[in-house]
């Protein structure tokens, strides 16, 4: 079976389709250790130590986003604000203009506050003979430094908790990279719209790597306090909001 892959920048905000048949694979964003690809060796996080804290080069959860002024702090006022989108990024208008950037109240350049962060994915549906049709999918993400609460995702209108270290004391580190994912039923997708909103009124400092819409989660390394958020399958209406 022929597979092809393309990237759509400008028209789809920099979603990446992945076709097997036909099947929903976008990534909103790129991955791409929160635009610090190709420095992440020289980056240092709250700790004093590396950033890096697995060693493989990248930055993902369990590791530390960069303390620019090596302070201890990872914070809005405290040096540690920048943009490492590309201009496609800053650009775009479904969810790639939120990543790769500090969203902190003391940087003039952010395209906003997490508050009003989203993520849209659009699609085609996939025929009935391809694979994935009928499947429930996975929305994963990956973001840093989420310490003030509350904060929640809504993924088409259904609230989804997040992890960070207001509510998993148990990694405490200033600067922390969170991943997580949430299923979205089929009966959701079949209008070819998936909307993550995040709701964080109080979060002055927070930044995203980058959300994946696929049939399969992303690889959530340990501790177990990175888990599955909600219920197995989330009861998600056809009625939602859209931005």
């Amino acid at each position: 079976m022929i597979k092809a892959k393309f990237l759509s920048l400008a028209v789809m905000g920099l979603v990446l389709y992945t076709s097997s048949s036909h099947a929903i694979t976008q990534i909103i964003g790129d991955i791409d250790s929160f635009g610090w690809d190709g420095s992440v060796a020289g980056l240092t996080g709250s700790d004093g130590g590396p950033a890096d804290k697995d060693g493989n080069g990248t930055l993902g959860p369990l590791d530390l986003l960069p303390d620019l002024n090596t302070n201890n702090i990872v914070a809005t006022g405290q040096g540690d604000d920048y943009d490492n989108r590309s201009v496609a990024e800053a650009a775009d208008t479904e969810g790639a203009q939120w990543t790769d950037v500090t969203l902190s109240t003391s940087f003039a350049g952010r395209p906003g506050l997490a508050d009003v962060a989203f993520f849209r994915f659009t699609f085609s549906l996939p025929n009935p003979i391809d694979p994935d049709y009928g499947k429930d999918h996975y929305v994963s993400f990956v973001y840093g430094d989420f310490d003030v609460i509350p904060m929640h995702a809504e993924v088409d209108g259904q609230f989804v908790t997040l992890p960070g270290n207001s509510n998993y004391p148990g990694t405490p580190k200033d600067g922390a990279i969170w991943g997580t994912y949430t299923v979205v039923p089929w009966a959701s997708m079949l209008d070819g719209i998936v909307l993550v909103e995040i709701v964080a009124p109080n979060e002055p400092y927070i930044v995203f790597d980058y959300a994946i819409l696929d049939t399969a989660p992303i690889a959530i390394p340990e501790p177990a306090s990175l888990i599955l958020l909600g219920s197995a399958i989330l009861s998600i209406g056809i009625k939602r909001f859209k931005k």
